[in-house]
């Protein structure tokens, strides 16, 4: 089977990308200024215009992929972006200040899931750069797991501030770029498609300018999809536990790459989560999972109207659910998913429409509050940019903006869920009704690769 590389394999399509590339770098350069000066409003309205001029650059490059000197380009302009937009203040997110204490304790042998910052124990590592600004800082251990917190002391070891952690999501940055271009080679696609993600402003922003951990928790699940890719089950196993270890999302990806019946997948998983966490079960016991639970409770989902659907329910005064009922039909639909995803197949065939399947279906049943929790649907999107996904990683970028400031929460959940929503069901509605559309989908957002097994 041959992988239709579109109608230009030359580099056709450079001036057309060299020009989108210049424009967006003014926008990053415009958006990091107005992050600077705390105007969140309109650094969301100039990552929307970013994303309109991203939207252009991807069609051009799934068209006409290029050669050498496409991916050159891709590559330049991903790093530009990032070196303008790690200029900016942390102002979106104070998240990078909880990394830095983290990463402290980390140095000095205290476990973090031990005690609040505002402890009187810890009161020789506080400052006046880092320690002020940490959120919850009186009532919250750390939430994050085993692999982020030596992420924690990596970043605190180049730099004791945020620059170190911006240097360690950076690097995290290039290895999900590598990695998405050795997933497209192992399946015999163009590594131009990494356009897809490498210009996107959501990782942009949220993991080299912002420096979330998220970025890596991406970087090894694009590792893991790549292996997967190469026939290393086992690995992929591994590198699904580093991702977990970093953000818990990551394993309901795993229906879609386990190769059925093969035992290495699922063994290597749990072996390196469970030696993983060791170290910190010893020090903390059953206090490994941190401010988990009542992070949870602070964002509304034991309520219930922390999930959209919920919310539009209440506001509408169309019905009154309890939490736990939306988290069972929810948690339905995601196991049905997954059980399609690994029943509804060949052994080891590969179908990428899934993989994305299973991470939109999460996010949106599981209706993140902010925007890096849609960051890793930028790497799905590489081997299949539906435009509902495509859509649904630009569109969340708003919800930055604070409530109050010209969007309710109600408007906020229309961007992020509801757009992307309606243009699933008009695209797939066209599929059925249009054979050119049909051909379109079928060419352009999901070409059998050479080697797409297991």
């Amino acid at each position: 089977m041959r992988v239709d590389r579109g109608s230009g394999g030359g580099n056709e399509a450079l001036p057309a990308l060299v020009l989108l590339g210049a424009i967006l770098a003014f926008l990053t350069a415009q958006c990091a200024v107005l992050v600077d000066h705390k105007d969140i409003a309109g650094y969301a309205y100039g990552a929307l215009a970013h994303g309109l001029i991203y939207f252009a650059a991807v069609i051009i490059v799934i068209r006409r992929p290029g050669g050498i000197g496409t991916l050159a380009v891709i590559l330049i302009g991903a790093l530009v972006f990032r070196a303008l937009a790690m200029t900016a203040l942390p102002n979106l997110t104070s998240d990078a200040l909880r990394y830095v204490w983290d990463g402290r304790l980390g140095w000095e042998g205290i476990s973090p899931y031990l005690y609040v910052p505002a402890d009187e124990r810890l009161a020789h590592l506080r400052d006046q750069e880092i320690y002020p600004g940490i959120n919850q800082k009186e009532r919250a251990v750390t939430i994050y797991p085993p692999i982020a917190q030596w992420i924690f002391m990596a970043g605190v070891a180049i730099e004791d501030g945020i620059g170190g952690m911006k240097a360690m999501m950076l690097l995290f940055e290039a290895v999900t770029i590598a990695a998405l271009i050795g997933w497209m080679r192992a399946e015999g696609m163009p590594a131009s498609r990494v356009v897809i993600y490498a210009w996107n402003p959501l990782p942009l922003w949220e993991f080299a300018s912002q420096a979330h951990i998220d970025s890596a928790a991406t970087a090894f699940l694009a590792l893991g999809i790549w292996a997967a890719m190469c026939r290393r089950q086992g690995l992929t196993g591994a590198l699904f536990a580093f991702a977990a270890l970093v953000k818990y999302f990551p394993v309901v990806l795993l229906p879609a790459l386990w190769r059925r019946w093969d035992w290495r997948l699922p063994v290597a998983l749990f072996a390196t989560a469970g030696l993983l966490y060791l170290p910190y079960l010893g020090q903390a016991g059953s206090g490994v999972f941190g401010f988990l639970g009542t992070h949870l409770g602070n964002e509304g989902y034991r309520a219930g109207w922390g999930f959209h659907v919920i919310w539009y329910l209440r506001d509408f005064n169309l019905a009154d659910p309890p939490g736990w009922l939306y988290v069972s039909a929810a948690l339905a639909i995601i196991f049905g998913i997954a059980a399609w995803s690994v029943f509804g197949r060949g052994r080891d065939e590969f179908r990428p429409e899934r993989l994305v399947l299973l991470g939109a279906a999460f996010v949106f049943l599981t209706s993140p509050h902010y925007p890096w929790y849609f960051g890793f649907l930028c790497a799905l999107a590489v081997r299949y940019p539906h435009p509902a996904l495509v859509a649904m990683t630009i569109l969340c970028i708003p919800l930055h903006i604070p409530r109050g400031d010209g969007l309710s929460w109600t408007e906020l959940y229309t961007l992020a869920y509801v757009v992307p929503l309606v243009v699933w069901a008009v695209w797939e509605a066209g599929i059925r009704l249009f054979p050119g559309m049909a051909a379109l989908d079928k060419r352009l957002l999901c070409p059998i690769g050479i080697n797409s097994r297991l």
